[in-house]
């Protein structure tokens, strides 16, 4: 009795042991365990992992840096003298992600695809020239008013894109040049790049997964089946009930890389957001500033500059040589000319008459300086200036005086020829030839001038000396060929330009040039010249011209002279040959 009540206790402690262990608490703490502890381990390394991963991915294939865009700037429509172009063209030159090519060499190639003209300097030649420059794209543009559009085209001349920048008094001032450069290099890149590129894997990394525990399946407990007693009827294992687990911490998912944007179909090239591409990196002299006007550089004389900055007048020439002149001159009294004279019979050629006529011509020295203090200046301002003028010839020759009765002595007479001029001046400057890069002008001048023919003080002298003070206006113009050849022609006239006028009138001497022919002068007079010009070697260059100087005075009046009863003519005619060397700054 006793052996069967012990062995009741024992099997009901043994079914009791396995509804406890079947029982839904126990079932939850057996997945509470086998859960928690593969999270534990999964989650820190599945974070871990993929960042070095993709850092030692990254570097291996870190891509090469791309090779800058090759473009050449072309004209500019309504862009005066070539300004705005000039900056352009320096601030993209300084720009590293693109690379300027020569203007000059995209004209020559164009010219070799037979196009002449302005048109060599559009996009007109862009996709036959294109390829064999290797350009990539092409830079022009249009002036508006205040407003400058800038345009990128292809290789082929599709435009890529445009952009608006203000102009401020015909130029771009240095924050718009910035931004037309940043368009430009912004439609190369073919999309907008953000302040700092992140780190963009070759292969996106396959997200790590969570490891999911096997589902824990209750098993029930073995228990020993006594040899004589039929075993037990193992119960089923319960459904386990549906019971919130404990919050485990949840695996890290790693960083998934951003997709590239999407590069929009360009239309226009607006202001650049503030996370967009760096700003261009610039070089210290790029702080002084970006007006070429006002920058310091070496001038060729004929108004250009080293480089490619747009042509510019100098501020100062020079112009040292010297004078080779031919002089001829008469006096016939009672007529209207020398040739209405000299054609009467001889018997009717009475009164005292003059011919001076320089059998070789007499030599001298010359000087010139021309200034134009605001050649710097892109206003109209730039073409007002100022020409002073020294020319000075010795003469020696003899003159033959004609007496009432037809005798006639001739004598060997030494004068000096001196001219003085001060004049104000304006001249509109043009560019000139294929690349606008020669500078041409065409201007007026207006001022004073004064020339004497002194000679020797003899009192036996059969020729007087001529005093002449008066102001001129005149024309000219400057037409170059090539920077070494320029045509300059010129011409003026005289004011009434008595003789008898002077600074200087010791003992009455002047009144004795008008009084000697009549008792007053009426005069006309003239200059014109043709020449040619150019620069040899930096800032020096070479002048030679030739010039015609005529005076005509008609005396009315008796005069002092023998046959001068009713007045007379006088004739002066000078030729001479100008030749020197110019220097300009």
């Amino acid at each position: 009795m006793m052996n069967s009540q012990h062995a009741m206790v024992r099997w009901g402690l043994v079914l009791f042991t396995a509804v406890t262990l079947a029982s839904p608490g126990a079932l939850a703490q057996v997945v509470k365990k086998k859960r928690v502890v593969p999270a534990q381990v999964v989650a820190p390394k599945a974070k871990a992992k993929p960042a070095k991963a993709r850092e030692a991915k990254s570097r291996k294939t870190a891509t090469p840096r791309e090779a800058p865009k090759q473009l050449v700037v072309l004209t500019v429509e309504g862009d005066r003298g070539g300004k705005v172009r000039a900056q352009l063209e320096s601030a993209l030159r300084r720009a590293k992600p693109v690379k300027v090519a020569s203007l000059k060499q995209y004209a020559t190639l164009g010219k070799k695809e037979g196009l002449k003209g302005n048109t060599l300097f559009t996009d007109a030649p862009l996709a036959r020239v294109a390829p064999r420059m290797k350009l990539d794209a092409a830079v022009t543009g249009t002036v508006s008013g205040s407003s400058l559009t800038v345009r990128v085209l292809d290789a082929s001349g599709t435009v890529l894109g445009e952009q608006d920048v203000k102009l401020t008094r015909g130029r771009l001032a240095p924050a718009d040049v910035k931004l037309a450069v940043a368009a430009v290099v912004e439609a190369l890149s073919g999309a907008t790049r953000p302040f700092e590129e992140p780190v963009t894997p070759s292969e996106p990394l396959a997200p790590v997964e969570p490891v999911t525990p096997p589902t824990p399946v209750a098993e029930a407990p073995r228990t020993p089946t006594p040899p004589s007693e039929k075993p037990m009827e193992t119960p089923k294992p319960l459904e386990p009930v549906a019971e919130r687990p404990v919050e485990s911490p949840k695996p890290l998912e790693p960083e998934r890389p951003k997709p590239a944007p999407k590069a929009p179909d360009m239309v226009a090239i607006g202001p650049q957001p503030k996370d967009g591409p760096p700003p261009m990196d610039e070089e210290p002299e790029s702080h002084t500033t970006t007006d070429p006007f006002l920058e310091v550089e070496l001038d060729t004389g004929s108004g250009g500059t080293v480089g490619e900055e747009p042509p510019r007048p100098p501020l100062a020439r020079l112009t040292l040589g010297g004078t080779t002149t031919w002089r001829k001159y008469c006096t016939r009294p009672g007529v209207k000319s020398c040739g209405e004279f000299d054609r009467k019979p001889e018997e009717e050629q009475v009164g005292d008459r003059a011919d001076y006529e320089s059998s070789v011509p007499y030599l001298g020295i010359s000087a010139e300086l021309e200034l134009l203090p605001f050649a710097r200046r892109p206003s109209a301002l730039r073409g007002l200036g100022a020409v002073l003028g020294y020319r000075r010839g010795y003469a020696s020759t003899n003159v033959t005086l004609f007496n009432d009765v037809g005798q006639s002595a001739t004598r060997e007479v030494v004068a000096t020829d001196s001219v003085l001029t001060a004049q104000a001046m304006y001249r509109y400057f043009f560019g000139f030839g294929s690349s606008r890069q020669l500078l041409g002008y065409a201007g007026v001048k207006a001022g004073l001038l004064t020339r004497a023919f002194d000679v020797e003080e003899d009192a036996d002298s059969p020729l007087s000396s001529t005093h002449r003070l008066y102001p001129a206006v005149g024309l000219e113009v400057s037409v170059p060929l090539l920077r070494q050849v320029r045509l300059e022609a010129a011409g003026q006239l005289f004011i009434s330009p008595k003789p008898g006028q002077g600074f200087d009138d010791e003992g009455g001497a002047l009144d004795l040039e008008v009084s000697d022919y009549g008792t007053s002068v009426s005069t006309f007079g003239w200059e014109a010249e043709l020449g040619v010009a150019g620069e040899l070697w930096g800032p020096f260059g070479y002048q030679l011209r030739f010039k015609l100087s005529h005076y005509k005075d008609t005396f009315s009046g008796p005069g002092a002279r023998i046959g001068w009863d009713n007045g007379g003519v006088a004739e002066d005619t000078y030729s001479s040959i100008h030749w020197g060397l110019t220097a300009s700054y």
